[in-house]
C-alpha cells in the first residue's frame, strides 16, 4: 500500500513537472524569478528598450557623467600644460636677467614639455566642438 502511494505520488509529480515544462517551452524560457523571456531568438535583453529610448530622447548637447568627467580632466590638463609653458617662460626670463644658465635651461625644458603636452591634448581632444 505504501509502495503504491509513493509510486503514484512520484508519477503524479513527474507528470506535473512534465506538463509545467511543456507549457514553459511553449511560452519561452523562464528567468530566475519565474518570468518568461519570450522567444530566445529575439534580442530581449533586459533594459535594452529603455536604453534605446534614453539614447533617442537625449539631446545632442547632453553628456553622460563619464563624458563630463573626461571634459573636466581635459580642461585641467590643458591648464597644467599652459602653466608649465608660463613657468618655463618665467624661468627663462629670470635666467637671462640673472645670467643663470641652469635656470635658463630648466625653463627651456619646462616650456618644451608644456608645449608638447598642449599639442598632444589639442590633437586628442575628447570634445572636438569645444575650443581650447
Amino acid at each position: 500500500m505504501v509502495k503504491q502511494t509513493l509510486t503514484s505520488l512520484s508519477l503524479s509529480a513527474a507528470l506535473c513537472v512534465t506538463l509545467a515544462t511543456q507549457g514553459a517551452i511553449a511560452q519561452g524560457s523562464n528567468d530566475f524569478f519565474g518570468g518568461t523571456q519570450g522567444d530566445p531568438n529575439k534580442n530581449n535583453v533586459p533594459g535594452a528598450q529603455a536604453a534605446e529610448q534614453a539614447l533617442a530622447n537625449s539631446g545632442s548637447g547632453d553628456y553622460t557623467s563619464d563624458e563630463k568627467r573626461m571634459q573636466k580632466k581635459y580642461k585641467l590638463n590643458m591648464k597644467l600644460a599652459q602653466g608649465l609653458i608660463d613657468k618655463g617662460d618665467q624661468m627663462m626670463k629670470e635666467g637671462e636677467k640673472r645670467k643663470n644658465d641652469k635656470s635658463l635651461k630648466k625653463g627651456k625644458i619646462l616650456k618644451e614639455i608644456g608645449e608638447k603636452r598642449l599639442a598632444q591634448l589639442k590633437e586628442n581632444n575628447p570634445v572636438p566642438d569645444t575650443k581650447m
